[in-house]
């Protein structure tokens, strides 16, 4: 292991505990699947190649070295949130959604996400299909500005923070194995979200990608949330410039029925503690 000694960061110690989290999982819960061990393998060939890494910078530190250390969480971030589709029933064969049903049917008398089609329309539609859209560019924003302007020390503060909101949101779906409203819920939904240009755009990268029991909590909302608030401690008009987007991408996650409110919710919690939790580092 020596030779593999380099300056780990939060993130890589984060990472690195992520894998060996779900290999602990497949170890314990995934030995009916006939090739659990091959997923075992590649989180530890993962965990190999993070540590090449970190050596590779300690030796020789060009240029693109440096942009695969810093970034590499992010350019593994497909893998680790389309593999999860693998995990989410491997401690619960099934979905717990009921649980949340009877929990907002309680405090809320109705389905949020059903009582929203009341207003459903066209233009409204586009409109929230484009704040969920706007995640895409929201979550890596605070990385790139800090990155283009070598900010390191900032960077790298917000790139653990975003990163404890992912995995503990992969977590939770493995842990609390929610489906979602579109499938639970859809019988209930009497009315089509149909719109205009980023209707299509987002009905289709969410046909391409979306992950079938990524919803509790709301990773979205949880990484959203933690660029927000990153902004607002550096740059207070961009800041204001995004808060009505993301707030509109928060509601957004129940009118699309991607999410139900719970979802929202716990999600703002994980991202509000993943900042807090970077902050003491």
């Amino acid at each position: 292991m020596a030779g593999f000694r380099g300056k780990y960061k939060p993130v890589d110690l984060l990472t690195i505990g992520y894998f060996l989290f779900l290999n602990g999982i497949l170890a314990i819960f995934g030995r009916e699947n006939a090739e659990w061990y091959l997923c075992l393998l590649a989180h530890f060939l993962l965990i190999f190649l993070v540590m090449v890494l970190i050596w590779l910078e300690n030796k020789f530190p060009g240029k693109f070295i440096k942009f695969a250390r810093a970034w590499y969480p992010m350019i593994l971030l497909p893998f680790t949130y389309e593999e999860l589709g693998q995990f989410v029933h491997l401690i619960f064969p099934y979905w717990l959604d009921p649980l949340i049903h009877t929990f907002e049917r309680t405090l809320f008398g109705v389905y949020p996400t059903v009582w929203l089609q009341r207003i459903v329309c066209p233009v409204l539609t586009e409109y929230f299909k484009f704040a969920y859209f706007s995640y895409y560019l929201i979550f890596p924003l605070p990385a790139v500005i800090f990155y283009l302007k070598g900010e390191n020390d900032k960077f790298d503060k917000f790139m653990f923070a975003i990163f404890i909101a992912y995995y503990l949101s992969f977590i939770g779906f493995i842990l609390f194995p929610v489906e979602g409203p579109r499938y639970a819920l859809a019988n209930q939904y009497s009315k089509l979200l149909k719109g205009y240009f980023f209707t299509s755009l987002q009905d289709w990268i969410t046909q391409l990608g979306a992950l079938h029991g990524g919803c509790m909590p709301s990773s979205h909302v949880a990484a959203s949330l933690v660029s927000l608030l990153t902004v607002r401690q550096y740059n207070r008009g961009l800041y204001y410039f995004l808060l009505p987007v993301v707030l509109s991408l928060f509601l957004s996650t129940v009118y699309n029925r991607d999410h139900y409110l719970s979802d929202v919710l716990v999600g703002i919690m994980v991202g509000s503690f993943s900042l807090r939790l970077s902050n003491r580092k």
